[in-house]
Parts: structure tokens; C-alpha cells; sequence
């Protein structure tokens, strides 16, 4: 999973909790909300390792002291692999890190309220009733982002960091992200062809994401 998006699934959470009216200066200029601003921040191609940093160290803070950024928090964390999970194993693996009190008294409704506030953040959580292979995932692709120019601006301190990898941390990064894709277009397969089997989901899912690779013989 690349660490840029791990960042921004962390911050876009500070959405939750906010609300997006616009606060009045002097002059009646409309200010924008923080919210705001980091929901478009969090659409970025590269938006900058040091803002999103500190952002993450502030919303560190804020979910000591508040049990439902927490939550919302570790909900995205585990979503954040791509595959499908139960509301029975979102329950126990996010109570293990919080507290089994963490949920209330009335867990389903808990779950049902944090998904839907994850949704305002522009967080593409899906619900998937394959046999198999049932419960929430993040779709793809995680977060909307705007329509973009046909050249990106390059992020001259993201190749930077790329270059200081080695080789076999490359090679990690580029093989999980390929696992990512590979894991959605499978679930997304098999939401379009239920009468599929397991092989012909794997083989098409390959097919489009890496193209036509000869077989060996």
C-alpha cells in the first residue's frame, strides 16, 4: 500500500467531526473551512510529506482525547488493505486496539454511522455480498479526485525520496501497489460476473491490469 495514501486516508478522517459552513472575517469575506482544505489537499496527485506529517501528528493528538476519531481512525486503517471485511471482524479487530467498550451499546448502528461519515470524506467504501468474500472494502479508486491536466506538475521531493530507496525497497512498493490493483479489479470482476469462477476472475483481472502474458511452457 503506498504511504501517500495511507496518509491521506488518515487526514481526510478530520472530516468526520467537522462541518462546512464558511466562518465570516471583518471584511465578510468568506474564509474556508479547514475541512475544506483538506478534503481538496487530500485529492492531490503529491500534496506535500511535511503538511501531511504534521497533519497527521495533530490528528494523532485529537484522537487521544476523542473514542469516535479513534474508531473511524483504526476503521480506516483496516479498510485501507483492499479487502473485503465483516462487520463481525471490524468489530473485534477495531476493539482489540480501542477497548471493547469502543463500539457502544449498539455496535451495528456505530458502524452503520462511522461508514456513512467516512462516505462525506469522498472515501469510496463499498459493500460486497459475494460468497466468499462478503463486507466492506474501499473501491477503487479510494478517493475522488478532480479531472487533471494531461501533465502533472512533477513532485520534485517525492522523486527525491524514490531515489534514496533502494533497490529492494523499490521493488516493495511497486509489488504492493500491484497487489492493490490486482485485489480491486478482482472484486470488481466478480460483482459484474457472479457466475464466474475464482480462475476466470484471476485470469481477466491479470489480463487488464498487466496485459496478455504468454504462458510458460
Amino acid at each position: 500500500m503506498p504511504l501517500k495514501l495511507v496518509f491521506r486516508h488518515m487526514f481526510v478522517y478530520n472530516l468526520l467531526k467537522m462541518s462546512t459552513y464558511k466562518v465570516l472575517n471583518e471584511e465578510d469575506t468568506p474564509l474556508i473551512h479547514p475541512a475544506e482544505t483538506w478534503l481538496q489537499d487530500a485529492k492531490h496527485p503529491s500534496p506535500p510529506r511535511q503538511l501531511l506529517q504534521l497533519r497527521l501528528a495533530a490528528m494523532a493528538g485529537h484522537m487521544r482525547l476523542d473514542p469516535i476519531a479513534a474508531r473511524r481512525a483504526a476503521l480506516i486503517d483496516l479498510l485501507a488493505d483492499g479487502r473485503p471485511h465483516p462487520r463481525d471482524e471490524i468489530w473485534q479487530t477495531v476493539a482489540a486496539q480501542l477497548g471493547y467498550d469502543c463500539w457502544g451499546k449498539l455496535p451495528q448502528e456505530s458502524l452503520a454511522r462511522d461508514i456513512k461519515a467516512l462516505r462525506r470524506g469522498q472515501m469510496h467504501i463499498a459493500y460486497s455480498r459475494r460468497p466468499g468474500a462478503v463486507g466492506y472494502y474501499l473501491a477503487y479508486p479510494p478517493i475522488t479526485r478532480p479531472a487533471t491536466q494531461l501533465y502533472e506538475e512533477i513532485n520534485w521531493q517525492r522523486v527525491q525520496n524514490l531515489r534514496r530507496l533502494t533497490t529492494e525497497e523499490k521493488n516493495r512498493q511497486a509489488f504492493a501497489a500491484a497487489d492493490f490493483a490486482l485485489r480491486q479489479k478482482r472484486l470488481l470482476l466478480a460483482e459484474k460476473n457472479p457466475d464466474w469462477t475464482k480462475a476466470e476472475i484471476d485470469k481477466e483481472a491479470r489480463r487488464q491490469l498487466f496485459g496478455n502474458i504468454p504462458e510458460l511452457d
